[in-house]
């Protein structure tokens, strides 16, 4: 979910090198595309389709505080297919991906909150879109390095949650301090972009990626089905990231992400200061197992991430979630948790709201309580009650309260060809907890 979309800056340098990239990644990704078409034709003994389809309805309530009191309901309709055809050259594995969504309703956030965080990470304009559109090439035996390129959700592989995947706040999925910030925020949901990805591992439990995505994707218009409108001035998002795993530990991962173009700064308006270089920031993640009280697990994370304050709102995120999971024995799929987003604002646009007769806070801190329960194989439901603390970081808006429930229904089928293959993992978290 984008959010502060009114602090975002829309300018750029002109960069013909970096078009002519992004460019060439799109028309190599069409040419593996047609390859896995050949290579389907020559290894037909190892291949597999799978197919899948999820739909979420989200209704919220915002009882007190912010904006307005009111009830919202949005919804998101995904459909997903992963083609495995088999070795397109020798010990090289290739998987093709293709996702389709509906996401519509109303705004919570926009409407009634005014939050910075938002509440609800499916909430976006009403229109279809194509997700992904991507080949992945998978090298080294058992697929120590791979490379993806394509139409990417780039919180498909970077950022991506773990424990605090249960949660509906789209902070808990990607952090604010990033989520908010380029043309037309980063490329994740619901308006993915072009870029490449190239992950490994150095052992079992290590493994790093890096990324080049576009720096606006799409085209402005968040209605659009497909926009691929790259043009020479909007620059490139740069991203890496290490990330540890093990029996004892669920994730840790630093990540680094950069901007290439220039951005005009929070205070544009106020000065005559010129587009500015160094649009970035980091991010670190702890998750851990906490505690296994009985049959019950207790699992808990902790995220950091700052972010330029000359162009982003918010400079400083902290994120905390626990979450209690298998407490019944007869429900051992059913998971409690609780968790707090926080955004510390940057002194350059609390002069700037200011300035433009809007009190400022330092932060806005949001608190949430989710129960899931999965009650058929199809069908799951989740409960929550939110609060969130100075909205939009305005101490002229008074603390909101917010009751929802969520429902995910979903389905796949695979139809092996010879040889079943396992479809790609899909993290991103538009779907994290279906």
């Amino acid at each position: 979910m984008k959010v502060l979309a009114s602090v975002k800056s829309n300018g750029f340098v002109a960069n013909t090198e970096r078009r002519n990239f992004r460019r060439a990644v799109f028309a190599l990704s069409l040419i593996a595309l047609a390859a896995i078409g050949r290579a389907a034709r020559a290894e037909e003994a190892d291949t597999g389709l799978a197919v899948s389809v999820g739909y979420t309805g989200d209704l919220r309530r915002n009882t007190t505080g912010g904006l307005a009191v009111g009830t919202a309901y949005s919804d998101m309709l995904d459909l997903g297919a992963t083609w495995s055809p088999g070795n397109l050259f020798s010990d090289t594995d290739v998987t093709f991906n293709l996702s389709v969504m509906h996401v519509g309703g109303d705004d919570i956030s926009d409407q009634l909150i005014g939050d910075l965080h938002g509440v609800n990470n499916i909430e976006a304009p009403d229109a279809w879109h194509l997700y992904e559109l991507w080949s992945e090439f998978s090298f080294g035996g058992h697929g120590n390095t791979s490379l993806r390129m394509g139409l990417l959700d780039l919180n498909a592989d970077f950022d991506t949650p773990v424990t605090s995947a249960l949660f509906v706040g789209p902070a808990h999925g990607i952090g604010t301090e990033i989520g908010q910030t380029g043309g037309n925020g980063p490329a994740i949901f619901p308006v993915t972009g072009i870029g490449m990805r190239l992950a490994g591992q150095w052992n079992d439990g290590l493994r790093w990626r890096v990324g080049a995505f576009e720096g606006t994707p799409g085209d402005g218009d968040d209605s659009s089905f497909a926009a691929f409108d790259v043009t020479s001035g909007e620059g490139s998002l740069l991203i890496g990231e290490l990330e540890y795993a093990s029996d004892r530990i669920n994730k840790i991962s630093i990540g680094l992400w950069s901007y290439t173009a220039d951005f005009e700064r929070l205070d544009a308006d106020q000065t005559t200061a010129v587009k500015q270089h160094g649009n970035g920031g980091a991010y670190a993640l702890l998750d851990l197992p906490l505690a296994h009280p009985g049959s019950a697990r207790i699992d808990g994370s902790l995220r950091l991430g700052i972010a330029d304050a000359r162009f982003n709102a918010v400079d400083e995120y902290v994120g905390a979630t626990v979450v209690l999971s298998h407490a019944f024995e007869s429900r051992p799929d059913d998971a409690f948790g609780f968790a707090v987003a926080y955004g510390h604002t940057g002194d350059l646009y609390r002069a700037a709201q200011n300035f433009a007769g809007v009190p400022a806070a330092s932060a806005e801190t949001s608190y949430e309580l989710t129960y899931r329960s999965p009650i058929t194989s199809w069908l799951a439901l989740a409960p929550s009650v939110q609060f969130v603390r100075n909205p939009g970081a305005d101490l002229s808006m008074r603390d909101a309260w917010v009751v929802g429930l969520r429902f995910d229904l979903s389905q796949g089928k695979t139809w092996p060809m010879f040889a079943q293959r396992a479809a790609a993992p899909d993290s991103s978290v538009a779907r994290a907890g279906e």
